[in-house]
């Protein structure tokens, strides 16, 4: 077999214009749209910086103010957080629920050092009294109701 060395000149053109490319290559054309990729559905959205923690403490925080009594189960938490983040995940945010509970049997499934929640009992649990205040030091509860 023989092999013969040859050329091909080519000309082209590249066209910008916003959101599309043209190319152009001799008389073959070619488009390139470039606009954005709407995001995933499947993925939860945070600020930068946020972790499915904050949103956990940030979920609790709401709940003891709302009821004004520092007793919650966790799907109350998973509907408060469906108001902000309505792509959340339910067995994500549970499993983060009992990644904050050191006191849950098992806490130990989880690699995190967050202790905001504490476990009473199935289904109930309790803001750390750390977390119940505000900045200025004020109890997020109102103080004419008992916390049992």
């Amino acid at each position: 077999m023989k092999e013969v060395p040859f050329s091909i000149p080519v000309s082209g053109v590249v066209r910008i214009d916003e959101d599309l490319v043209v190319i152009i290559v001799n008389k073959t054309e070619t488009d390139i749209s470039l606009s954005p990729v709407p995001p995933s559905r499947k993925r939860l959205f945070k600020e930068p910086g946020k972790t499915m923690f904050d949103v956990v403490l940030e979920a609790s925080r709401e709940v003891v103010r709302k009821k004004g009594v520092n007793r919650f189960s966790p799907p109350e938490l998973y509907q408060e957080a469906l108001l902000k983040y309505p792509q959340l995940r339910r067995n994500s945010f549970m499993s983060r629920v009992i990644a904050c509970t050191p006191n849950h049997n098992s806490f130990k499934h989880h690699a995190s050092t967050r202790d905001y929640l504490y476990y009473l009992a199935q289904g109930v649990y309790t803001l750390r009294d750390e977390y119940t205040k505000n900045e200025d030091g004020t109890s997020i509860t109102s103080p004419a109701r008992s916390d049992f």
